[in-house]
C-alpha cells in the first residue's frame, strides 16, 4: 500500500541525492546498475521521489546484508565454541579412560 511521506533533508543529504541523481557520476551509474540487477526500471528514477525510493531500497538491502553477515559471524563463533567444548569433553573422556587403565 503506497504511502506518501514528507522528509526533511539536511544539506549533506541533499548533496548525496544530487550526486546519485547526476547521470555523469559513478554513483549514479552504480545505482542504475543496482536497480537493473533487481529488475527495477531505473529510467523512472528521474524525479527526486523516485531517486529517494531507489536509494532507500539500496540502503535497506545493504543493511540487511550487513545484518546477515554479523549474524553469520555470531553463529560461526557459537558453533566454534560448541565444537571447542565438544573437543574438550572428548579429550577429558580420553584422559579419564587412559588414566583409569594406568591405575589398574
Amino acid at each position: 500500500m503506497p504511502k506518501r511521506l514528507s522528509v526533511t533533508l539536511d544539506a549533506d543529504d541533499v548533496r548525496t541525492v544530487e550526486t546519485f541523481a547526476d547521470s555523469s557520476t559513478r554513483e549514479h551509474a552504480a545505482l542504475v546498475d543496482w536497480a537493473r540487477a533487481r529488475g527495477v526500471d531505473a529510467a523512472d528514477a528521474t524525479s527526486e521521489a523516485a531517486m529517494l525510493r531507489l536509494l532507500l531500497r539500496a540502503g535497506a538491502e545493504s543493511l540487511r546484508g550487513n545484518a546477515l553477515d554479523v549474524a553469520y559471524v555470531n553463529l560461526a563463533v557459537i558453533l566454534d565454541d560448541e565444537d571447542a567444548g565438544d573437543s574438550r569433553a572428548a579429550r577429558d573422556r580420553y584422559v579419564q579412560r587412559t588414566e583409569s587403565k594406568r591405575s589398574r
